[in-house]
């Protein structure tokens, strides 16, 4: 019981993150990057467009590859790859390459919704509750994304608002690969017992 709390936070915080990091463009394109590289909103924003698309087309290959591969695997790449594109992201110094790092954002950030959902619901009788509250942590992130990015702007620079949720992000990743490891091994530990106490059972009949 306590190891599916634990799941569910990790499930919770890569909602957070998920629409965090596909809204941080926003709010660095309108309050340093018009001024910094000499371009109105309007036309910083199709550079972001690519990364929108991807975030709902990705998600069929992504949950094709969950019910394929693994759901909790998916869930440990949408982790490190979103961590990992939105620091690669931060070095971006033209319009295209911040393209290119939105882009691999939004493929990521694709998996989380056939996947992480799907894990939320996974095993329980009633899926509302865990829905909802989920849901919030999803709706927390589009609500902290401009507040966050602002103040990150403000004091460290635009690259600061990818760089920082986006190692917050990752080390979340290295957590839930810890808590995956830590199940499997549980897992196996468990298995020997269970054959012991079954053949010991036979032994007695």
């Amino acid at each position: 019981m306590a190891r599916d709390r634990v799941h569910f936070a990790f499930l919770n915080l890569g909602h957070f993150f998920d629409h965090l990091l596909l809204l941080v463009f926003a709010t660095v394109a309108a309050l340093t990057l018009t001024r910094e590289w000499g371009m109105t909103y309007a036309e910083l924003i199709p550079y972001a467009t690519p990364a929108l698309i991807a975030f709902g087309l990705c998600a069929l290959p992504a949950g094709w590859l969950a019910d394929r591969w693994s759901r909790e695997g998916m869930m440990l790449v949408f982790f490190l790859g979103m961590g990992a594109s939105a620091c690669a992201t931060s070095f971006a110094s033209t319009p295209i390459e911040i393209a290119m790092g939105l882009f691999a954002i939004g493929v990521f950030g694709a998996i989380y919704h056939p996947v992480g959902l799907a894990l939320v619901i996974q095993g329980r009788e009633r899926t509302g509750i865990p829905l909802a509250v989920n849901g919030v942590f999803g709706n927390l992130g589009v609500a902290c994304a401009a507040l966050f990015s602002g103040l990150l702007v403000d004091h460290s620079g635009w690259q600061a608002a990818f760089i920082w949720p986006g190692v917050a992000t990752f080390i979340i990743g290295i957590g839930y690969a810890g808590f995956l490891y830590l199940g499997s091994s549980h897992s196996l530990t468990q298995e020997p017992d269970a054959v012991k106490k079954k053949q010991a059972g036979q032994v007695k009949v």
